[in-house]
C-alpha cells in the first residue's frame, strides 16, 4: 500500500514537473511557405523557430512567394499576411537574384531573406527574447560610374542530346540552341535561336527497316519599348524551317502593340492585357501544299488578351487570340488556353486546364494522302479543324497540422 501511494506521489510530481517545463516554453509561431517555383521543403527544414502547418487555414502567418524573372535575374514575390495574434500584421517586398548564382546559392539567400521576414512577428511573442541583432560592416558606397562591357546583353547557350536503342528501334534527339536578351527600364531586345533534329529508325521482323528524320529549325527576334505604365510597342521576327509542317523556310515580320490594364508593376500578382498585332508573312514549301502552291505571301492580324492572377487562393491563367489572313478572312484561327489551380476550402485543391482551337488557316498542308508510317511516326501535319484538350486535378490533404521534418530515407 504505501508502495502504491509512493509511486502515486511520484508520478504527480513528474507530470508538474514536466507540464511546468512545457508551460514555460515559448509558444511557437504556426506558419504556411507557399513557395511557387523554389525549394518549399529546404525553407521548411531550416526554418525551425517555426511549426509548419500543411494548410493556409490552419497557419498563423502564410507567405505567398510568387517566381518570376528576367534573362539576369530571378525574382520573388514575398507577401506575409498574419492571422489569429497577429492580424493586421502584413508585409511585402521583393528579393532579386542573379542567375549567375548556383541553384543551392540562390536557395540559401532565398532562405535568409525569409527569415527576416518574420522578425515583425516575432517581436509580439517571447522567442524576442532569443533574437541578437547583428549588423555586417556596410561597403562604402560610390559615385563613380560603374563601366559594363555588356551593355546590360545577356547571352545563354544550350544544348542536349539523348538516344534510346531497343532491338526492334532506334532513336537519336539532339537540341541546340541560343538566347540573347538587352534588358533596360524602357526597353527590352531579344534574340533567340534553336535546332533540334530526331531520328527515328524502325527494324521490322523481315530486315527491313523504316527512317523517320524530324528537322526544326528557328531564329527570332523583337525589340519592345515601353510606353508608359500601360503601354507597350514592338517589332517581331523569325525565320524558320520545319519538316513537320512543310516549311522549306518561312519569315515573318510583325508589329505590334499592348495595353495593360493594371501598372506592368504589378504583373507578378496580377496582369490583364490587349494586344494587336499585323504582320508579313512569307512561306516557300517542300512539297506542293493542297492549294497548288510551292510559295506564297500573305498578311495577318491577331488580336490577343491575357490574364493571370497569383494570389493565396491559388493561380489563374487565361489566354485568348483570334487571327486571320487580311486577304482572305474566311482562313483564320481561334485559340483559347485556360489553367487554374485554385484552393476551395481547407485541405482541398483543384486543378483544371483547358485548351482549345478554331482551325482554318492550314494553307502549308501537302497535297495528297498521309502515309501510314507518317500518321504514326508523327512526320507530317495533319488536316484538322479544332484540338482540343482537357485536364482535371484535385487533392485533399488531412491528418496531422503539423509539416515540420523532412525525411528522405529509403
Amino acid at each position: 500500500m504505501k508502495t502504491q501511494i509512493l509511486l502515486s506521489l511520484l508520478s504527480f510530481f513528474f507530470y508538474q514537473l514536466t507540464f511546468a517545463q512545457a508551460s514555460e516554453e515559448p509558444l511557437r509561431i504556426k506558419a504556411q511557405i507557399d513557395c511557387r517555383g523554389c525549394d518549399d521543403s529546404f525553407m521548411r527544414q531550416n526554418i525551425e523557430f517555426l511549426d509548419h502547418v500543411r494548410d493556409q487555414d490552419l497557419a498563423e502567418i502564410y507567405v505567398l512567394v510568387n517566381t518570376s524573372g528576367n534573362p539576369s535575374s530571378i525574382i520573388y514575390d514575398i507577401e506575409y499576411l498574419g492571422k489569429g495574434r497577429f492580424e493586421g500584421i502584413n508585409n511585402k517586398f521583393t528579393a532579386d537574384f542573379s542567375r549567375t548564382l548556383t541553384g543551392n546559392e540562390i536557395r540559401q539567400e532565398l532562405l535568409n531573406t525569409l527569415r527576416k521576414g518574420f522578425v515583425p512577428y516575432l517581436l509580439h511573442t517571447d522567442l524576442s527574447e532569443s533574437m541578437d541583432v547583428v549588423m555586417n560592416e556596410v561597403a562604402e558606397t560610390t559615385t563613380n560610374k560603374i563601366e559594363d562591357p555588356w551593355n546590360n546583353w545577356i547571352f545563354s547557350v544550350r544544348g542536349n542530346m539523348n538516344m534510346e536503342n531497343q532491338d526492334t528501334r532506334e532513336e537519336f534527339n539532339y537540341n541546340v540552341g541560343f538566347e540573347g536578351d538587352k534588358v533596360t527600364e524602357h526597353w527590352r531586345v531579344r534574340l533567340d535561336g534553336n535546332y533540334n533534329r530526331n531520328i527515328l529508325k524502325i527494324r521490322e521482323s523481315d530486315n527491313s527497316s523504316f527512317t523517320s528524320i524530324r528537322d526544326r529549325k528557328f531564329i527570332g527576334g523583337s525589340i519592345v519599348k515601353s510606353l508608359g505604365n500601360h503601354w507597350s510597342a514592338g517589332v517581331f521576327s523569325n525565320v524558320s524551317s520545319n519538316t513537320v509542317d512543310n516549311f522549306k523556310l518561312r519569315t515573318a515580320v510583325a508589329p505590334a502593340i499592348e495595353y495593360s490594364i493594371y501598372d506592368y508593376q504589378e504583373v507578378l500578382t496580377r496582369e490583364i492585357t490587349f494586344a494587336y498585332q499585323v504582320g508579313y508573312n512569307h512561306q516557300d514549301y517542300l512539297e506542293t501544299t493542297i492549294f497548288d502552291k510551292m510559295e506564297e505571301s500573305f498578311y495577318n492580324q491577331s488580336l490577343s488578351m491575357n490574364l493571370r492572377y497569383r494570389k493565396n487562393w491559388g493561380s489563374v491563367f487565361s489566354s485568348i487570340r483570334a487571327s486571320h489572313f487580311l486577304n482572305d478572312p474566311d482562313k483564320n484561327r481561334l485559340s483559347i488556353n485556360n489553367y487554374a489551380s485554385v484552393r476551395l476550402f481547407k485541405g482541398f485543391s483543384v486543378r483544371v486546364n483547358a485548351d482549345f482551337q478554331v482551325i482554318k488557316d492550314q494553307i502549308n498542308l501537302p497535297k495528297g494522302e498521309a502515309s501510314l508510317e507518317d500518321i504514326i511516326l508523327q512526320q507530317r501535319a495533319l488536316a484538322t479543324t479544332s484540338k482540343l484538350n482537357l485536364g482535371l486535378g484535385m487533392s485533399y490533404t488531412f491528418g496531422s497540422i503539423f509539416n515540420n521534418v523532412l525525411n528522405t530515407r529509403l
